[in-house]
């Protein structure tokens, strides 16, 4: 499913006191199977960008083509029935105790598949391979979801997603609130289902999971789209005028670098690739 958003403005409360423009004429194509990184300041538009790639929010102006889908103010082109879209685009938000309001676990897993047409004893058992994907002990599947650690809370709300097998998952700062370990398990998930062939975006302000599993990165500022690149291609850039933080491993190799040691920078993603390299340039 490829996802294309041209000459997209988004503006909230138009013709208000509270009228705000949250994006500005965005040109932008998302290729079918990547795992793309969306980051940039707080503010910088990137909510309101992913919230247009399941019909959630509707541009002012421009157009979203997300695969056949068509979502624009025109009348005549816009598609008019969006429930097809949802089950094919998921999205996780960053607050995701607010997806969740079953009274046990399990049927809130359930209710995408039941909604969408399942039968009650398919939706159950892809509930449940979903929950243990996202490491939900079967233990919990009876409790009610309120009763879970904000990261517990989020790793529901992403089975949830995942069971109505969508194409596009859509995941907003899916590791906030995760300890190293849980943050380490999610995005292994995550690139796994990437690798099934499913496409992955997620915004984030941790650079470092953006250099080690994204494989293209939008940089966003003051509701423009102002680079679009390979995180090696953004890292080893100077990051200043987007005002993003280099990650840790990559100052380290641009520090052993600069002490002599020969080091491919675009193959540096985490500890284990930064151990290779360094293997590599000592034999040199």
């Amino acid at each position: 499913m490829q996802i294309k958003f041209l000459d997209v403005s988004y503006t909230y409360s138009p013709k208000t006191p509270y009228e705000f423009n949250a994006l500005k004429d965005v040109n932008l194509d998302i290729k079918e199977g990547s795992f793309t990184g969306i980051v940039g300041k707080t503010g910088c538009g990137k909510s309101t960008l992913i919230q247009h790639l399941n019909g959630l929010l509707i541009p002012t102006s421009g157009e979203v083509n997300v695969d056949t889908y068509v979502l624009t103010t025109n009348k005549k082109r816009r598609t008019k029935k969006l429930k097809d879209l949802r089950k094919k685009v998921g999205v996780v938000f960053q607050f995701s105790e607010n997806q969740l309001f079953e009274e046990t676990i399990l049927k809130d897993v359930m209710f995408g598949p039941l909604n969408f047409g399942a039968k009650a004893e398919d939706a159950r058992k892809i509930s449940i391979e979903c929950l243990k994907k996202v490491g939900i002990p079967e233990s919990y599947f009876e409790k009610s979801p309120f009763e879970l650690s904000g990261g517990e809370k989020r790793r529901v709300a992403i089975a949830g997603i995942l069971a109505m097998s969508p194409d596009v998952l859509v995941l907003d700062e899916p590791t906030a609130g995760l300890d190293p370990t849980g943050t380490k398990e999610i995005m292994n998930l995550f690139k796994t289902i990437n690798e099934e062939g499913k496409t992955v975006i997620f915004v984030t302000h941790d650079m470092s999971l953006v250099l080690e599993y994204a494989t293209n990165v939008i940089v966003m500022k003051d509701k423009e789209i102002v680079k679009e690149a390979t995180p090696a291609e953004l890292f080893i850039e100077n990051q200043e005028e987007y005002n993003l933080e280099t990650p840790q491993i990559s100052l380290l190799a641009k520090a052993l670098i600069d002490k002599g040691l020969k080091l491919d920078l675009t193959k540096v993603k985490d500890i284990s690739s930064l151990v290779d390299e360094i293997v590599k340039g000592r034999a040199k």
